[in-house]
């Protein structure tokens, strides 16, 4: 064979695959590649191709390897355990997710790509061929075995069985539950959701519902997605929060509500003593005005907000270390902390998923930095 590539990278996994994070680490910066700070790879756990970058904090799990020509995984990505990704050109945005078991390989060509963005999930025993490309757009979900598949080739053209090599495009904010099998030239519109076991060939308009064996469209706008009021916001958000609170009472969390504060104490024991920490998250579901001072505010770890956070009340609470989650806009602060991170994960669960902001992406009007929260109050 001129072209040959085995089935697993068997080499550089003995080679390298059993080292410790740390060391990996060290022998990959030593190869040229570009890995960012508190990456993590797991046991078994191997990256390999001509030109590597990978963003900060991202995790590569147990016997997962990734394998191309070019690839680049941008920051807190996780990739579960036992994943597979092989093909020539591969690019994900920061914040997504593959699940265990992921398998991206199969018939491709030299430009063969796969694109994902931002914020994506793809679950567990999904299968996807880019044999041409894939491209998939932020904040989109890929529910447990489906299948991508690029190509349809077996039997012969030159006895009139039809061979397809095309690519597949799937939109923003798109959701494909389980078992979904798209077939090449698959184009999905942004907003778009695929019920399970459906069947996909051709174009799927924005913001509908679409299922069957071929899929059809079964539901646009505006019964699908319903428009939701200002009051039916508020009281989905007071709903989740409740459900947030009993949530973390279950798991042997005290919670209280003062006010607009949620005081969460976490106790628990360590040896022969015990540890007590607690949180405090403020919560605002009104529309904020740019300048904010307030007590609750000042001395809360988390701000949660239903409406839009203005950009001089993110660099403040950004000056105080205090993590910033933003529901309308579906942004979060870079930085985190334990209690902010678990409320993300919560609101998941009612699929609002969040981009993170960088603090040199935050500029007031006037370009310059907000003044801090201490100095509006006075």
């Amino acid at each position: 064979m001129l072209v040959s590539k085995p089935r697993l990278p068997l080499r550089d996994i003995l080679l390298h695959g059993w080292l410790p994070s740390p060391f990996k680490k060290w022998f990959y910066r030593l190869k040229g590649y570009r890995i960012g700070k508190g990456v993590s790879f797991g046991f078994g756990a191997i990256i390999c191709g001509r030109k590597v970058e990978v963003g900060d904090y991202t995790q590569i799990g147990f016997l997962s390897f990734v394998r191309g020509d070019t690839i680049r995984l941008g920051a807190h990505v996780q990739i579960g355990a036992m994943t597979m990704l092989d093909t020539p050109h591969l690019d994900i945005g920061d914040g997504t997710r593959f699940n265990e078991q992921v398998f991206v390989g199969g018939l491709q060509f030299p430009d063969s790509k796969l694109v994902v963005g931002r914020n994506c999930q793809i679950m567990q025993m999904t299968f996807i061929n880019p044999t041409r490309s894939i491209t998939i757009g932020d904040d989109t979900g890929i529910g447990g075995h489906c299948l991508l598949f690029g190509h349809t080739s077996w039997l012969s053209q030159f006895e009139g069985y039809p061979v397809d090599f095309q690519s597949i495009e799937i939109g923003r904010s798109v959701s494909l539950a389980w078992r979904v099998f798209l077939l090449p030239g698959t184009r999905i519109g942004d907003g778009a959701v695929i019920g399970a076991n459906s069947l996909v060939k051709g174009i799927i308009p924005p913001r509908c519902l679409a299922v069957g064996f071929p899929a059809r469209v079964v539901s646009t706008t505006p019964e699908f997605p319903r428009e939701v009021s200002e009051a039916d916001k508020e009281r989905i958000f007071r709903e989740i929060l409740t459900e947030m609170v009993a949530y973390l009472d279950g798991f042997g969390l005290r919670c209280t509500i003062q006010g607009a504060v949620y005081k969460i104490i976490d106790q628990r024991r360590t040896g022969w003593g015990s540890r007590r920490k607690e949180w405090h998250l403020a919560v605002e579901s009104a529309a904020m005005k740019p300048v904010l001072g307030t007590t609750s505010l000042l001395h809360a770890d988390v701000f949660l907000s239903l409406r839009t956070i203005p950009p001089s009340v993110r660099l403040s609470l950004e000056t105080r270390r205090q993590m910033w989650i933003d529901i309308e806009s579906k942004e979060r602060s870079d930085w985190g902390n334990d209690l902010g991170e678990e409320v993300v994960q919560f609101f998941r669960r009612y699929g609002v998923r969040f981009f993170r902001v960088k603090q040199s992406e935050l500029v007031n009007p006037a370009g310059l930095l907000a003044p801090t929260l201490e100095s509006r109050s006075l």
